[in-house]
């Protein structure tokens, strides 16, 4: 073998042992199943039982109960342990599950912070961590999730304020930040989830007024800031960019100001509670043109005038559940 192949011999060998090695360390089904292995380790105790037996490496990971893995790449997909009665800590090893989408672990007694390494985590289209025990703050990383649509954070425990970077989180459609200990205003970047529908922000302690940025999300479905501490007044025209909002509830806040006589282009609106704030002024007609109205919630306010009766008329014949009693009416 002369000089010039023996030197092309060496340099493929030393490329294949370069690619070989690089594969090897390349993230693959072990690194999950180790991942998740580490996970299991940090229960501190498992009533069922089920992970403990089930979670073992002399069962294949995808046949783990709780695991679902994708079909094309063999990975883990879908990790859904809710409502286990799991308690410990969410480790940071579990960012290491590079091709997880959903992550489903609501409805457990897990604690702690929730670790920076889930930031890794780029696939993730679902994320449900709510009634668990964490700690601190809404971490800011969950903007690092381009593919992010659903963060469900209910009765996490968490405090501190609404982190404006949620905004980042461009495909999000669903954010339910309800019963926590929130406090501050509603971050005016909210208004920037250009594909938002589902607002949730219920049983925190939130203050300020409601930014108007909020009523130009127009693919908005759903907004519910009931049991806060928001003030303010509603928008002239809050429904002129929703055309799709079927729920909107401020219930129990510390709202006052007229009801918007531009109600009714909110057209397919069904639940509207305004009870226990101080909105006052008349009642617009224009809610009796809301032909598809279930729920409307009025009382106590200090609305003024009188209540026509056609009001009463057009409900019961359409079966609504109207309540305004006590609403406190002054006639002048």
């Amino acid at each position: 073998m002369d000089r010039t192949n023996l030197l092309l011999f060496i340099s493929c060998f030393i490329i294949h042992l370069f690619i070989s090695c690089l594969a090897s360390n390349l993230p693959n089904i072990t690194t999950d199943q180790s991942a998740l292995v580490v996970f299991k380790s940090q229960f501190k105790h498992d009533h069922s039982n089920v992970l403990a037996r089930n979670w073992s490496s002399d069962t294949p990971i995808c046949s783990w109960i709780g695991v679902t893995c994708s079909t094309r790449h063999q990975r883990v997909a879908a990790t859904n342990i809710s409502n286990m009665d799991l308690s410990g800590i969410i480790p940071p090893e579990l960012g290491n599950l590079s091709f997880l989408v959903s992550l489903d672990m609501s409805g457990n007694k897990l604690h702690g912070d929730l670790p920076k390494e889930l930031a890794k985590l780029k696939r993730l289209k679902f994320i449900g961590f709510s009634f668990n025990r964490f700690s601190g703050k809404i971490p800011s990383f969950f903007e690092a999730m381009p593919n992010l649509q659903q963060l469900r954070l209910r009765n996490c425990s968490f405090t501190g304020s609404i982190p404006p970077s949620l905004s980042n989180i461009s495909k999000l459609e669903d954010l339910e930040l309800t019963y926590n200990s929130l406090e501050g205003t509603i971050p005016v970047e909210i208004g920037n989830l250009g594909s938002l529908k589902n607002l949730w922000l219920r049983g925190n302690k939130l203050s300020g007024s409601i930014p108007v940025s909020i009523f130009n999300v127009s693919t908005m479905e759903s907004v519910d800031f009931t049991y806060n501490s928001l003030s303010g007044n509603l928008p002239a025209n809050m429904c002129r960019n929703l055309p799709s909002l079927k729920y909107f509830s401020v219930y129990s806040n510390q709202l006052y100001g007229q009801i918007p006589s531009t109600i009714d282009e909110c057209s397919l609106l069904q639940d509207l509670e305004l009870e226990y704030n101080q909105f006052n002024g008349p009642v617009p007609k224009q809610i009796g043109n809301l032909s598809r109205l279930v729920r409307l919630y009025l009382g106590n306010n200090n609305f003024k005038g009188i209540l026509l009766n056609f009001f009463s008329l057009f409900y019961i014949t359409r079966k609504i559940h109207v309540h305004y009693t006590w609403v406190s009416y002054h006639s002048k």
